[in-house]
């Protein structure tokens, strides 16, 4: 065989079969090497065995055996995926100010259950004769998101669906990444075909089961010690950490990294009982203003778990933003937030890191970005520009949205 350097004359015709790398020059009428090519064709061999690495997920059945059963057979029947789908990692395009839609999107396409729904074709768009319907272009969004490109995509035709949805959205002013959130998955909710409308009675659709949960309110009266019960579905928390924030300052000490606020901490804090005075309490066995102590606690969790750090402050006609740093885990156990609080089912409660949305700027401009974890390796999306993520990197951002996913269903 000819052998040549990686300077092949411009003169000399050459043709080269991508799939097997040979390469055959018409004037030698031989196959030759070339030593440029083939140190481009080891990189690429290795760079799409390391994305084959990343890419591999514990199989679904095996993450299901842990998960309730009904709750389980119900999601993985209706979580299919596609066997020719692509793990993508594409950025989008920015479309005006459109970076709070972009990271709530990049999020949901990277978790699991959510992804094999809609490349399962769970729901048929070829079939689906609802006139713009919603979820027909969540399932495009999410079809073209995986397909075998690498570059940047705009989500125009969803992000005019979103503006026909909902007046306070249209136009390219500044919006709120967590109440876009919101008003995406109510959405889903509400035009699911299997939904059911009214919180007070017991949706089993599908987006019900992977966004929504309970949170359940209790009141004890101080004196008959009667306690009232509520409950309300939730999508998201909302945690404060200026109080715990303020009072690790009154006692910090230098070099003590648990001044720095945490979400375990947050989650302690929402759930800590609370004393009621007997002015903003009327018991119902008494009859009369009583104290009382009131105490949160999660009744139901969903799949996907929305917690929203209260980083924008209003007080009367001033609003600021907070720059803490709050400390978050890759891994979380809920157990301890629940009415189940002493369970010993840890599969059951333990969520994993999957997305976290960052806000730069001040409270009325500022950017999106977000790192999302696709396999074991993490990726920073800024609109179409995406990134290999460290998790020191990721550890270290300044959170406003953190979304974890039940380890239990997503197959992490």
């Amino acid at each position: 065989m000819a052998e040549t350097t990686s300077d092949l004359a411009p003169e000399f015709g050459c043709v080269a079969d991508c799939r097997s790398g040979s390469i055959w020059c018409q004037s030698c009428e031989d196959f030759i090497y070339d030593t440029e090519v083939d140190r481009v064709l080891r990189d690429t061999s290795k760079d799409l065995q390391r994305k084959d690495l990343l890419s591999k997920k514990r199989s679904m059945s095996e993450a299901l055996a842990y998960a309730d059963a009904e709750e389980a057979s119900y999601l993985a029947s209706n979580s299919n995926k596609r066997i020719c789908g692509k793990d993508g990692m594409r950025g989008l395009y920015n479309l005006g100010q459109t970076c709070y839609m972009n990271v709530i999107l990049q999020t949901l396409f990277h978790e699991p259950l959510l992804t094999t729904y809609f490349l399962g074709h769970r729901h048929r768009m070829y079939d689906c004769s609802e006139s713009n319907c919603f979820v027909c272009q969540v399932a495009e969004v999410f079809a073209e998101f995986h397909e075998e490109k690498e570059e940047g995509f705009g989500v125009l035709n969803f992000l005019l669906s979103s503006w026909l949805s909902s007046p306070d959205l249209a136009g390219y002013q500044q919006q709120d990444a967590h109440e876009f959130y919101q008003f995406l998955v109510n959405k889903l909710h509400a035009t699911a075909e299997d939904h059911v409308d009214g919180y007070e009675q017991k949706c089993r659709c599908f987006f019900h089961k992977a966004f929504f949960g309970k949170l359940q309110s209790s009141v004890t009266c101080h004196r008959c010690r009667n306690t009232n019960r509520t409950e309300d579905p939730i999508m998201d928390l909302s945690l404060a950490f200026q109080v715990q924030r303020k009072k690790k300052a009154l006692h910090w000490i230098p070099g003590d990294s648990e001044s720095t606020p945490s979400l375990n901490g947050c989650l302690d804090s929402y759930t800590a009982p609370e004393e009621l005075p007997a002015s903003d309490y009327n018991c119902s066995w008494c009859g009369t203003p009583q104290g009382a102590t009131k105490q949160l606690r999660l009744r139901k969790l969903p799949v996907i778990l929305c917690m929203q750090l209260k980083r924008f402050e209003r007080h009367r006609s001033v609003s600021e933003k907070v720059d803490t740093k709050v400390a978050f885990p890759f891994s979380i156990n809920m157990a301890p937030y629940t009415t189940s609080a002493n369970s010993k089912n840890i599969f059951k409660y333990t969520y994993d890191l999957l997305s976290v949305v960052v806000h730069i700027g001040d409270i009325d401009s500022g950017h999106y970005l977000a790192y999302c974890r696709q396999g074991e390796q993490w990726f920073k999306f800024n609109d179409d520009r995406v990134t290999w993520a460290t998790d020191a990197e990721v550890l270290d951002a300044d959170a406003y949205l953190l979304f974890y996913t039940l380890r239990s269903l997503s197959g992490s």
